[in-house]
């Protein structure tokens, strides 16, 4: 019994395509949509991601830098609107925004209402984002560090 099975499955491994009637398998994979690949929504939901992992590595090392030197060398982290740290930002919620117009898109919603919804999204909570961050580094310089329920 086992093998039977064993010598069907080195049997169904071995098969050759060659054998295969494979006349017509040019006309079968044209009846697919062909997408072409700069208006693939998966391209543009992993480039999405992609800008949304690097720039948010690299805002969580500023934060990390910032909070080293404040425990270290007493330099305030509250200055906060420097460059490097802004375009982080910004780049972080631009991937989410197209993270969103991506994935609004496979669902098939037209691309002009998925970018103005997404857009409306991502500026909302980026805004409230840094409020929120800006608040806890002057916290941290006062000294004072509330819990988190006393945010809410």
């Amino acid at each position: 019994m086992l093998n039977i099975n064993i010598q069907k499955i080195i049997t169904f491994i071995a098969y050759s395509t060659d054998d295969a009637n494979l006349e017509r398998i040019d006309e079968f994979i044209s009846e697919y949509q062909q997408i072409k690949p700069i208006e693939d929504p998966i391209f543009w939901l992993s480039c999405g991601a992609f800008i949304c992992l690097m720039s948010g590595l690299i805002f969580a090392d500023i934060m990390k830098s910032k909070l080293n030197n404040w425990t270290t060398k007493k330099i305030s982290p509250t200055p906060l609107e420097n460059p490097r740290t802004i375009s982080s930002w910004f780049s972080f919620f631009t991937g989410l925004t197209i993270i969103f117009v991506s994935a609004l898109s496979i669902i098939n919603f037209s691309i002009i209402k998925s970018l103005i919804f997404s857009s409306i999204i991502s500026i909302l909570f980026g805004i409230s984002m840094w409020k929120a961050i800006k608040d806890l580094l002057t916290q941290v310089e006062a000294g004072t560090v509330k819990e988190i329920d006393e945010f809410f």
